[in-house]
């Protein structure tokens, strides 16, 4: 069984899935272009597996999903992104 209450799994799982994809997303931001799993997992500070693959997931979609200029690096909304090297998982 988990070590996290029921009343509060899923708003903390929320929070440890947030957690992943701004960590995913400051490696894309260091212009790291590939990260192994071992390396990420090395990032992920939570020991119980539930709570590792939900950050790991986390991280993982930070890399698959780019959600507007916003969130693309060299862009704003005024002007397109900065042709850039894909990140991915290896």
């Amino acid at each position: 069984m988990s070590d996290i209450r029921p009343d509060t799994s899923s708003y903390v799982l929320s929070r440890i899935y947030a957690q992943g994809w701004n960590a995913g997303k400051k490696v894309l931001a260091s212009g790291t272009v590939e990260v192994s799993v071992a390396r990420a997992a090395i990032r992920n500070p939570y020991t119980t597996p539930e709570e590792q693959a939900r950050w790991m997931k986390g991280f993982t979609d930070s890399f698959e999903h780019r959600a507007g200029p916003f969130t693309t690096p060299g862009a704003n909304s005024w002007r397109g992104p900065t042709p850039r090297a894909k990140a991915r998982i290896s």
